[in-house]
């Protein structure tokens, strides 16, 4: 690809980042704030930042890209892509978890929180890429 189409292809996306930045931060301080929420630990608000930092990384590798993808075709609070994501984010928790763990049986996928924090992390994401992209896409 050269150069100038590269150039093109961010600058047409350039308008769109910040609502790709928004989406991406209030769907780690969502999720973060319920795993704090939901520990027996009180770490307060210092987790929930804390959270935030690790919970950012799977969502800019996995999430992110799909989400650039289904703006080409916005759809707002779509189901098909609300399981496209849980369907991502299956993957994204398990390689997440067992790289902060460094366990990579597959013991994780018995325990119910590893599913409750993947519907978790696709709820919140596709929420949220619905408030602040698919409507500005559209209206594009």
């Amino acid at each position: 690809m050269e150069l100038w189409k590269v150039s093109q292809k961010v600058s047409e996306l350039s308008d769109l980042i910040p609502y790709y930045f928004f989406s991406l931060v209030s769907s780690s301080l969502s999720l973060s704030t319920v795993l704090v929420g939901f520990s027996l630990d009180t770490w307060g608000v210092i987790g929930i930042i804390v959270i935030s930092f690790y919970v950012v990384i799977p969502y800019l590798l996995f999430a992110v890209p799909v989400q650039v993808l289904f703006n080409k075709h916005p759809k707002k609070f779509s189901v098909i892509y609300f399981c496209l994501y849980i369907f991502f984010s299956l993957p994204a928790v398990f390689i997440y978890s067992s790289v902060l763990n460094f366990d990579f049986s597959m013991d994780i996928l018995t325990t119910k929180n590893y599913y409750a924090i993947s519907l978790l992390a696709a709820l919140f994401f596709w929420f949220w890429d619905s408030v602040f992209l698919q409507k500005k896409s559209s209206a594009s």
